[in-house]
């Protein structure tokens, strides 16, 4: 069963090795869409069948990125039909890490795959928007104040920790990146930086990291055993853009990581999540640049065929270092720009506007060029 776990570079390798890892953060292309994991007390017919519709829950809210989605009327005949989209399952062990729900008799975890296509067309049908599987990493920096003790979470965060942050990643399809807290990130950040949200500061340190999106949060236990967040969102090529704000309080550590993730899937999802349909269907001219042999020419090829939004790709022209494509796509255009900046494969030609091509009639080629 695919998982997406929390991306780290540091680990027990001497610590030069981690350079290695570093550019660390572009995007992502999400696994196991279609998969949910619920925890269960029995691997019984019974129990298995009530948990079904909460998995399926779990992977609209995944393709959506819109919690209230499995609640919409005209999605309740497709939640009934929970068991009937089932594809296959497995158990799991429950990690030993939730404790929680340990105590409660939980003992493992339903790995439910659903029918992909099924759900797709019902949401389609729906006008939900989707969320593609190619995905901004996000990279977390997280300031935690645990009685007396203050930390900020690296890429050697404890195991219970780690447990808590790829759980709760999983289950909205959310990929992050944990930083590695060397001396060159306590050179650029300290814990008053992330505490206070001194947004400066915090993406000088993220720079080297190259994120799309950075999520700060702020965790305090109180006296009473609760604990308070507050989070906030920023997005690196995007200076004008307004920073996402949300808060809240929970009774547990890990219900204290779910409202950030949650709130930054929601947040990211409103930015991407593309409404699809047969009338928003339209074909784009693409002027690929810097396509200098075969291998450029197939990789260009290959990631436009692998974005969510394309349906078809087709070659206009071959000339010099250069191919003109013609790109039918599921959406709009706007969305496919959205698509391709997430990849790290092409890049828009800063400054230049759509040219003319001629092969395509009146239409005009967005300009991009093939990245090393």
């Amino acid at each position: 069963m695919a998982n997406y776990p929390i991306k780290r570079c540091a680990g027990p390798l001497l610590a030069w090795l981690a350079l290695l890892c570093l550019p660390l953060a572009e995007a992502a292309q999400i696994e196991g869409l279609y998969q949910a994991k619920v925890p269960v007390k029995s691997q019984s017919r019974d129990e298995r069948l009530e948990v079904y519709p909460a998995a399926l829950a779990q992977v609209v809210v995944k393709l959506s990125g819109d919690r209230g989605v499995p609640e919409r009327p005209e999605l309740s005949g497709l939640m009934r039909n929970a068991v009937a989209l089932v594809q296959q399952f497995q158990y799991q062990e429950l990690p030993s890490a939730n404790q929680a729900l340990l105590e409660e008799g939980y003992k493992r975890l339903l790995v439910a795959r659903f029918d992909g296509r099924a759900i797709t067309q019902a949401l389609i049908e729906a006008n939900v928007p989707l969320w593609g599987g190619t995905r901004p990493e996000v990279l977390l920096w997280l300031a935690i104040e645990d009685r007396e003790t203050r930390y900020l979470l690296g890429a050697k965060a404890s195991a219970e920790l780690e447990s808590h942050l790829d759980e709760q990643a999983a289950r909205r399809g959310l990929p992050l990146l944990l930083p590695l807290l060397d001396l060159d990130d306590r050179r650029r950040l300290a814990f008053a930086d992330v505490w206070g949200d001194f947004h400066h500061n915090v993406m000088l340190a993220s720079a080297r990291y190259g994120a799309d999106v950075v999520l700060v949060g702020r965790l305090v236990r109180t006296a009473e055993g609760t604990w308070q967040t507050r989070w906030s969102l920023h997005y690196a090529a995007a200076s004008n853009t307004p920073s996402d704000y949300w808060q809240g309080e929970a009774n547990s550590q890990r219900e204290a990581l779910a409202i950030g993730i949650d709130g930054a899937a929601d947040h990211i999802a409103r930015r991407y999540a593309q409404l699809y349909s047969a009338d928003s269907a339209d074909s784009v001219a693409l002027r690929v640049t810097n396509v200098s042999d075969m291998t450029g020419y197939a990789r260009a090829m290959n990631y436009l065929e692998s974005l969510d939004i394309v349906t078809a790709v087709e070659v206009v022209r071959v000339r010099a270092d250069e191919v003109l494509f013609r790109v039918a796509i599921r959406g709009d255009a706007r969305g496919l720009e959205q698509s391709i900046r997430l990849g790290g494969t092409l890049a828009q030609n800063v400054g230049s506007d759509p040219s003319p091509a001629d092969e395509l009639s009146a239409a005009r080629a967005f300009v991009y060029q093939l990245l090393p």
